[in-house]
C-alpha cells in the first residue's frame, strides 16, 4: 500500500470505531456526562503512558517538547479542544440527541474540506465539487427545518474540524502528539473528579462492570485518535472529509433503528442528499484511481518499448 492508501485505511478504521461509540456510552448512561468526561481524560492519559512505555517513546516525547515548544503548546490546546468535543458528544448521546450528533458529524466533513482548501491549498475535481454541493444541500435542509443550526451539532462539527487541521499541521509522531494532548488536560480532569467526590456529586467507585467500562474509556478514546493522527498526515483533508461520513451514517442507523429516535421528513431528506454525495464522491474516486492505473501502465509500456528498441539498436 502507498502512504496515502495507508493513511486512508487508518482514517477509515478510526471512523468505523467512532461510529460504534454510542453503543459504549449508552452502557454508562447512569453516570453523569461530566464525570464520564473526567474518567475518559484520566484513563486516556494512563493508556498513553502505557503506549509510550511499551514503545520506549518517552525520550522522543521529551525531545519533541524541548525542540518544538510552540508546537507542543498548540498540541496542548488541541487537547482541550478535543476534550470539549468529547463532553459535547457524551452529553448529546446520553440526553437523547443521537441523531443531532449524527447531523453534526455530517456537517464536520464540509468544514474539513473547506479548511483543506483554505489552509492547505487543496483542490477538488468537478465531481467532488458537485458531491460537496449535494452534501451541503442536505445539511441546509436540516438547518432550514430546525430554523437554526443545532447547537450541539455545530459545536461537534467545528471543534473536530479544527482539531483535524491541527493534527495535519503539526508533524509529530501520533503517540507523541496524543500523549502531549492528554497529559495537558489530565491534571485538570483529575482535579475535577476529586472535587466531584469531595462535594458528594459523584458515586465512584461504582459496581465492577461500570468501573471497568470507565477505565476502558481510555483505550476506547485513544485508539481511534492514534489511527486518525497517523492518517491525517498522509492524506488530504478533502479525502478525510468524505471518509468522515462513515461515522455519522453508523450513528444515524443506531439512533433510528436501535434507540428509536423520531425520524422526520427533513432528516430523511438531509441524509438522502448526503448519501447521494457520498456515492458520487466514491464513484469519482474509483474512476480517478482507474485513470491513474491506466496512465501508469501506459508509462511502463512506453518505457519497456523504448528499452527494447535501444537494445535492438
Amino acid at each position: 500500500m502507498t502512504e496515502p492508501q495507508k493513511g486512508a485505511a487508518a482514517v477509515f478504521l478510526s471512523y468505523i470505531w467512532w461510529g460504534s461509540m454510542p453503543l459504549y456510552w449508552k452502557l454508562l448512561e447512569r453516570v453523569p456526562s461530566l464525570e464520564i468526561l473526567g474518567h475518559r481524560v484520566v484513563w486516556s492519559a494512563v493508556f498513553m503512558a502505557f503506549v509510550l512505555s511499551a514503545a520506549r517513546g518517552w525520550r522522543e516525547a521529551f525531545a519533541f517538547v524541548r525542540r518544538e515548544p510552540r508546537a507542543s503548546l498548540w498540541l496542548a490546546g488541541g487537547g482541550f479542544l478535543i476534550t470539549f468535543n468529547w463532553w459535547l458528544y457524551i452529553w448529546a448521546v446520553n440526553s437523547g440527541h443521537v441523531l443531532e450528533t449524527s447531523l453534526g458529524y455530517y456537517m464536520n466533513p464540509l468544514l474539513s474540506m473547506l479548511f483543506g482548501c483554505l489552509f492547505f491549498g487543496e483542490r477538488m475535481r468537478g465531481a467532488q465539487k458537485a458531491a460537496l454541493a449535494l452534501a451541503a444541500s442536505g445539511v441546509a435542509v436540516q438547518v432550514a427545518a430546525h430554523g437554526s443550526v443545532p447547537a450541539a451539532g455545530a459545536g461537534l462539527a467545528l471543534s473536530f474540524a479544527l482539531y483535524g487541521v491541527l493534527k495535519k499541521k503539526i508533524p509529530a509522531d501520533p503517540s507523541v502528539s496524543l500523549s502531549i494532548e492528554t497529559f495537558a488536560v489530565a491534571p485538570l480532569a483529575l482535579a475535577w473528579l476529586a472535587w466531584l467526590e469531595s462535594a458528594g456529586a459523584a458515586a465512584y467507585p461504582y459496581d465492577m462492570r461500570t468501573n471497568l467500562l470507565l477505565a476502558g474509556a481510555g483505550a476506547m478514546t485513544s485508539s481511534p485518535l492514534l489511527l486518525f493522527a497517523y492518517g491525517t498526515r498522509r492524506v488530504r483533508l478533502v479525502t478525510i472529509g468524505f471518509i468522515q461520513y462513515v461515522s455519522p451514517t453508523m450513528t444515524f442507523v443506531l439512533g433510528t433503528f436501535l434507540y428509536r429516535e423520531p425520524m422526520s421528513w427533513d432528516r430523511l431528506a438531509a441524509f438522502g442528499l448526503v448519501w447521494c454525495a457520498i456515492a458520487l464522491y466514491l464513484a469519482d474516486a474509483a474512476l480517478a484511481a482507474r485513470r491513474e492505473r491506466a496512465a501508469a501502465a501506459n508509462c511502463n509500456n512506453a518505457v519497456t518499448f523504448t528499452r527494447t528498441n535501444l537494445y535492438k539498436k
